[in-house]
């Protein structure tokens, strides 16, 4: 399929607030699912997804190139894209985590390791949650795709934060990984998933929340889950425990949040 015709499809499938971020990025056609299934068409109601017929994961159509990728998480995708979605921006962000999230989140956590074990943030945001887990006595570091946002997050909390998708490989190991709304945006899941695994200590912890949905109706629900150019991948159960399986870690479901379930991760 040519890109030409690429384009074109996604157009006619998505908002008008998503062309102008369309016209910026290249594509190409996904066959297969992470795990090596063969994706098929799924349901109408979702043209832009395939579903994989071995795991049931469903995939983007289309998968954003690298370099799309690395273009699309600057400043644009914080203070542009949230805005088509109607989401609060970085600094609105900040006050607001605390009030819905960032309490539960850091329950979650101390279930798993106590202060003043190292935690690495894999997408950290706005940073708020390492900034009140830094105030809990935690050793925090986070990592952000946009140089620009990990610069102003190392400013505003004193948590350092590295630019790229994860420090640099002789960077140390951590007690505890978080990995929050990220998982969904990752082109490649096992390189992913393999890269918390090398960063977590013989004991470590990995947090995850996700998007995991198990039928057609569900989806439908949330298909505001279901965004072409970020939402790379959403899960099934299956899909997801196969996911973490496959690397030689465990997935225990510790609690929800925002219908959407919280796993703690662990070495088999």
């Amino acid at each position: 399929m040519r890109a030409i015709q690429i384009k074109e499809i996604l157009l006619e499938h998505t908002t008008e607030g998503l062309r102008s971020f369309i016209g910026m990025m290249d594509f190409e056609l996904t066959t297969h699912c992470w795990c090596g299934g063969r994706l098929a068409p799924w349901a109408p109601e979702f043209a832009l997804y395939h579903q994989c017929a071995e795991c049931g994961c469903k995939s983007v159509r289309f998968r954003p190139s690298t370099q799309s990728l690395q273009r699309f998480y600057s400043s644009a995708y914080w203070y542009e894209y949230q805005q088509v979605h109607k989401c609060p921006t970085v600094e609105e962000r900040f006050e607001g985590d605390m009030l819905d999230r960032v309490p539960l989140y850091i329950n979650w956590l101390r279930g798993l390791a106590e202060p003043p074990a190292k935690v690495l943030e894999v997408g950290c945001g706005n940073g708020r949650l390492l900034f009140e887990l830094k105030q809990a006595g935690y050793d925090c570091t986070g990592v952000e795709m946009d140089s620009n946002l990990a610069a102003l997050v190392t400013k505003k909390t004193g948590v350092l934060v590295h630019h790229g998708s994860f420090p640099a490989e002789n960077d140390p190991v951590y007690d505890i990984i978080v990995v929050i709304d990220v998982l969904e945006h990752a082109p490649d899941q096992r390189d992913f998933v393999q890269n918390v695994k090398s960063r977590l200590s013989s004991s470590g912890k990995g947090l995850v929340h996700c998007p995991v949905l198990d039928t057609l109706e569900a989806s439908i629900q949330f298909r505001h889950m279901f965004n072409p150019l970020s939402h790379l991948w959403i899960h099934t159960s299956e899909s997801f425990h196969k996911l973490w399986h496959d690397a030689g870690l465990t997935a225990l479901k510790v609690g929800e949040l925002f219908n959407m379930p919280v796993y703690a991760i662990g070495k088999t």
